[in-house]
């Protein structure tokens, strides 16, 4: 799969069933090339002109699926948010 059909996908908690957002990068090992980290934008709820921009990094050991529309991933939302 590429990074661009990655980023098309919906990122989905099993948990809540809320969605997250999309893929905007990713981290992975330069020695394997594994993925580490799926990093997903923080959706605002209101007008964020100061202060800065929270991402979920989403453990890449927690995807449980990657579907034809969706990433479905088992995570604390509280816990992936920096």
């Amino acid at each position: 799969m590429k990074f661009l059909e990655l980023r098309q996908k919906d990122v989905v908690n099993c948990n809540t069933g809320e969605k997250l957002g999309f893929v905007i990068d990713l981290e992975f090992d330069v020695r394997t090339g594994c993925i580490n980290v799926l990093i997903v934008p923080r959706a605002g709820k209101g007008f964020h002109c100061f202060g800065k921009n929270q991402v979920y990094k989403i453990p890449y050991k927690c995807v449980v699926r990657i579907g034809r529309d969706a990433v479905l991933v088992d995570v604390d939302e509280k816990q992936c948010l920096k």
